[in-house]
């Protein structure tokens, strides 16, 4: 006998990976918690995260949405399905970091940062250079959705039940003399680049642990009850500004937020890593996620991530919009509303995009 020697089937490769089809692999494992057909949960997170949101609203699941658009913008058809893609305005938040700042300003632990642009004659924010994506009319109206912005995040914050952050990116983009960071790097998506204002930083590990761990204590001043769900984008980099290739590039940015993941998850009960990342990019997948660019996913694959979300987070079958009952099993899979599909993949609104060369 030896401490191997009696452990499950799923402690062994090939017991569990070898021998069993993918799609039937209880990959979410056994959760710290489950969740509830009224439980709210807020989401945030990288381009990959928007799918958790619509499919959560999609099985009649409880997606709390706190920034609601002003009921003028619906009557006159202005603007809103910017409001629709995560539970306030903010749109992508692809590093610990940044979700960490917004967290801070939010909570009136840090000022309000006011960095805007002016662009075609209208006035961009540039912590959220897409999701206002017409922008305002004057920076005074900029400032004012900003104030009104973070305080559907404190109201949000303080009384979700859970939170489900996808972490996206170490690379990243701050203010020199500000320190603040972005979601995307100035001149890009919006704005003119400062080669002395606007600097580059690749976040290291040790830098995500404890931008994790204070946004943990952060939460718990806030909200002591909330839990949380850490997840990874397994959408690879668009492009690096580093000295190595892309595909180098990925593997450091997704390693480095998997480990910090994995490692603050073990100090905490209320806190839960779920495996997108593992799902989809996972060599025993074969690639079957992937669409021919082998970076987009298809909808075959965040219909297996959802599918495996609902079975491991949830004791009951979730509910379509029109209340039928849907499978859980990621063999069953899920399916996405139409409008967010084409040619099998998954589409959603990423600022990362601009970082692309266009030849």
């Amino acid at each position: 006998m030896h401490p191997y020697s009696n452990l499950p089937a799923q402690h062994f490769w090939r017991t569990f990976v070898s021998e069993t089809p993918w799609r039937e692999l209880p990959l979410g494992g056994e959760a710290k918690f489950q969740l509830q057909g009224d439980t709210k949960i807020a989401t945030a997170g990288s381009c990959f995260a928007q799918h958790i949101a619509r499919y959560l609203a999609q099985a009649g699941r409880s997606t709390y949405i706190a920034e609601q658009p002003h009921p003028l913008s619906a009557e006159f058809g202005g603007e809103t399905d910017s409001y629709k893609l995560f539970s306030a305005r903010y749109g992508n938040v692809y590093t610990a970091r940044q979700c960490l700042e917004l967290l801070q300003q939010a909570m009136d632990w840090r000022p309000m940062i006011e960095d805007f642009t002016e662009q075609d004659g209208r006035i961009f924010d540039l912590l959220r250079p897409n999701a206002v994506p017409n922008g305002f009319t004057s920076h005074a109206e900029a400032r004012a959705d900003r104030v009104f912005h973070l305080a559907c995040v404190r109201k949000m914050f303080r009384e979700a039940d859970v939170f489900v952050f996808t972490l996206g990116l170490t690379e990243s983009w701050y203010h020199a003399e500000e320190g603040h960071t972005y979601p995307v790097c100035p001149g890009t998506a919006r704005g003119t680049f400062g080669p002395g204002v606007h600097k580059f930083h690749n976040l290291t590990h040790a830098e995500v642990v404890a931008d994790l761990e204070v946004l943990l204590e952060g939460f718990k001043r806030v909200n002591p009850e909330l839990k949380v769900i850490f997840t990874v984008s397994p959408v690879p980099l668009v492009a690096t500004h580093t000295q190595h290739n892309v595909l180098v590039a990925s593997s450091y940015s997704k390693s480095v937020l998997r480990a910090a993941c994995g490692e603050v998850e073990q100090r905490h009960g209320h806190v839960q890593y779920f495996p997108s990342f593992e799902i989809v990019g996972h060599t025993a997948s074969f690639g079957q996620y992937l669409a021919s660019d082998l970076r987009e996913v298809t909808e075959r694959g965040v219909s297996h991530v959802m599918a495996s979300f609902f079975s491991t987070f949830y004791s009951e079958k979730p509910r379509s919009e029109n209340g039928a009952t849907r499978g859980t099993s990621a063999d069953e899979g899920l399916a996405a509303p139409a409008e967010h599909t084409r040619t099998g993949v998954a589409e959603v609104e990423c600022e990362e995009m601009f970082n692309q060369l266009i030849r």
